[in-house]
């Protein structure tokens, strides 16, 4: 209860710092002495861009014009008026002379016509005059059925446009002159501008640009050191809170609040789901201490490093520090508890980036990839694969996302380079984070056990120096108990790491184990009781030298379950057999005080090594015999109950039964067995240095060592 308030409290003061801004006392027209950052991220109207764009709009609207109702007809009609007036004139009798019969035209029209155009129409005759009608009439209306606008060059457009027509009509003469300078006295504007109409289309265009807002992101610049302060600037600090600076409750409450609900949820995930790491107080310490590094790492990283964040880049810092919280997590505690991790600080780094999903959506896929790459790690090359699938994951999140978005060139080529660069920080940070955290709580990562995996470490060169034949055989259980673990998908790395280290006790005794005895058996000299005590004592006695060489407590653990509670079979039945009774409390006095096996490889542990020792005792093995030594330890294993603790099924048995058969036959293969030479060639012989000697009995093999009476106590 304590640790999840606790974890609450600090996670909403760290998500909350941001609410607590510096007063800034610049005015406009001041010079910023320092530049200053945006600490959180808001959004604000852009005052002056918005009328900007509402001018811009109200600049493109058409102006509003009146139409003229029937401009064409009436314009059609007054030419037609014009050649009836021409008409009379022309036919009037007592209009002897051409100049009554202009009198008589300029009086009836009031249309101011040269002499010219005049003399051309009366002197036309009759077909030549009604061509000339027939056409002005037309083509007047023609033309003013277009729109012609009284506030634009419009109408001497159209006075052109007419006289053009008119010259393709009559030809260039002087009936086209007239006529075309006749009929452009009747054009005139069929739409007049409404400025009142026009006003009011610019103001409903005006009211339909909506407000620009603009976003201050947290870490943008807001003004730049020796920038003068302009209304613009004092706009961003009204919104960001910095020209009256006080504490927003409201959204501390609701910050709180969120962290509180996201904080129990996880508790109730981790109880139905991970009981395992809900009971255990030190695994939700390490949790908590997790998230709480990885926000303080979001909020203070930069800072820390001396790096001024954009807010783009504080999205690409956040992803960092978002996918090393979810491998620590992957491979401290559960991949399934990093991925709720992981999602729930994307979401966070969305909320913080005011609701911008490309970092959400980027942070929490960048964390997957992350999550599954080093969820497994078996070999050291897995961790450079890994820092290459994030590079790779964060590239495609960058190029993808930012195409969407809409982003430069030059923003994804940024882009790219954060990329690499989080990608390569985020496995620095992790791999640092691991070796911090894991030996604290007492966990026991892969990243360990690769490097408790070198053969070239203190206590394994000590264990070849001192006990090689112990030294050879636990490498041999580690191959065939790894090869076996990967048939079942068991932990291979994690059973090949104890399979090196689960003897090393024998290094005290080393003569006492019949793998590091080359002529005589000490146990010939020796009570069974006393040698199976000497027997037994090997897993305290590596227990403490772990201890002394600081060996994981997961190693620790395999190697004091790898024999169990089993029996020390051969010096129980020569204690037996030497007239004792083979009771239950003798049998008590020959087994190993261990523990069962507890997990999977343990048990695969134990079966490793028992039939690795025993296969040393065939002198001709084939493929039947392996299968049949292996098919009687594993029943023995399963009657004596030394398995029932475990977590391997029958399927799992029969499979590690498969793979002990092949691996022990691939390892003992059959040699060619060639004759032995007589004795007297023997004493010729001297190629191999072992002239005028005799082989001492028992040293011509392993084969001849068992059939001479050699005792295996570790069998």
């Amino acid at each position: 209860m304590a640790l999840g308030i606790g974890t609450v409290l600090i996670l909403s003061f760290l998500l909350s710092m941001h609410l607590l801004p510096d007063k800034v006392s610049l005015q406009v027209g001041d010079v910023s002495p320092e530049e200053i950052h945006a600490h959180r991220t808001v959004r604000y109207v852009d005052t002056v861009e918005t009328d900007r764009l509402r001018e811009e709009a109200a600049k493109g609207v058409d102006k509003v014009y009146r139409i003229v109702p029937k401009a064409a007809s009436e314009a059609g009609e007054s030419v037609a008026n014009v050649f009836d007036i021409l008409r009379r004139a022309r036919t009037d009798e007592s209009l002897s002379s051409m100049a009554a019969k202009a009198d008589f035209i300029k009086h009836n029209l009031r249309l101011d016509l040269s002499d010219d155009a005049l003399e051309a129409l009366l002197a036309a005759d009759a077909t030549a005059f009604g061509e000339i009608e027939s056409s002005s009439v037309r083509l007047i209306k023609e033309v003013m059925d277009r729109e012609i606008r009284d506030d634009t060059d419009d109408v001497q457009r159209a006075r052109a446009e007419f006289r053009r027509r008119v010259t393709n009509h009559l030809g260039s003469g002087k009936y086209a002159s007239a006529a075309a300078e006749m009929g452009s006295s009747f054009i005139r504007a069929n739409r007049i501008l409404d400025q009142e109409g026009t006003k009011e289309a610019q103001e409903r265009e005006r009211k339909l640009v909506p407000e620009q807002h603009r976003q201050i992101l947290l870490g943008d610049v807001v003004i730049c050191k020796g920038e003068l302060v302009t209304p613009q600037h004092i706009d961003k600090f009204m919104a960001l809170g910095l020209r009256h600076p006080r504490v927003d409750y409201v959204t501390v409450l609701c910050i709180s609040l969120l962290v509180g609900c996201v904080v129990t949820f996880v508790i109730i995930y981790l109880a139905r789901y991970h009981s395992a790491v809900f009971t255990s107080t030190k695994l939700l310490l390490l949790l908590s201490l997790i998230v709480v590094l990885s926000v303080l790492g979001l909020k203070l990283g930069g800072t820390m490093l001396g790096l001024t964040l954009s807010g783009v880049q504080f999205g690409y810092f956040a992803m960092i520090w978002i996918s090393t919280a979810g491998m620590l997590t992957a491979i401290l505690l559960s991949p399934q508890v990093a991925v709720l991790v992981v999602a729930l600080l994307s979401s966070a780094s969305g909320l913080a980036m005011n609701h911008e999903l490309r970092w959400t959506l980027a942070a929490l896929l960048s964390s997957l990839v992350a999550i599954y790459a080093v969820s497994d790690i078996r070999h050291r090359s897995d961790l450079m694969r890994a820092a290459l699938a994030v590079c790779a994951a964060n590239l495609a999140m960058v190029w993808l996302i930012g195409r969407i978005s809409g982003d430069t060139a030059t923003d994804l080529l940024t882009g790219s380079g954060w990329a690499v660069a989080g990608g390569l920080g985020s496995i620095m940070l992790f791999w640092i984070g691991a070796a911090a955290l894991e030996k604290p709580f007492g966990i026991t990562t892969h990243l360990r056990l690769l490097e408790l995996s070198d053969t070239n470490s203190p206590i394994l060169k000590r264990l070849l120096m001192e006990a090689p034949g112990t030294y050879s055989h636990s490498v041999f259980v580690g191959n065939i108990a790894a090869t076996a673990a990967e048939v079942i998908s068991a932990d291979a790395l994690l059973v090949r790491v104890a399979s090196y280290y689960h003897d090393v006790g024998k290094m005290k005794r080393p003569h006492f184990f019949v793998e590091n005895q080359h002529v005589e058996n000490v146990h010939d000299h020796l009570n069974p009781s006393l040698s199976a005590l000497v027997i037994r004592s090997h897993i305290k006695d590596g227990l403490d030298l772990a201890q002394e060489y600081k060996l994981t407590p997961l190693i620790c653990e395999l190697m004091s379950q790898h024999h169990g509670t089993s029996l020390v079979r051969y010096f129980y039945h020569q204690a037996a057999g030497e007239g004792t009774e083979g009771s239950s409390a003798l049998e008590q006095q020959f087994r190993y005080e261990g523990r069962k096996p507890q997990s999977v490889e343990a048990a695969l542990l134990m079966l490793a090594d028992a039939v690795e020792a025993a296969s040393r005792s065939l002198s001709k093995p084939t493929p039947g015999q392996i299968e049949s030594l292996v098919e009687g330890i594993i029943s023995e294993k399963l009657l004596d109950g030394q398995l029932d603790e475990s977590e391997l099924t029958f399927k799992d048995i029969s499979r590690i039964r498969d793979s002990f058969v092949r691996s022990l036959t691939s390892m003992l293969h059959a040699r060619i067995e060639y004759p032995e030479p007589a004795a007297a060639e023997v004493k010729k012989s001297g190629g191999d240095g072992s002239a005028g000697k005799e082989l001492p009995a028992g040293a011509g093999g392993p084969d001849k060592a068992d059939r001479s009476g050699q005792k295996n106590p570790t069998g």
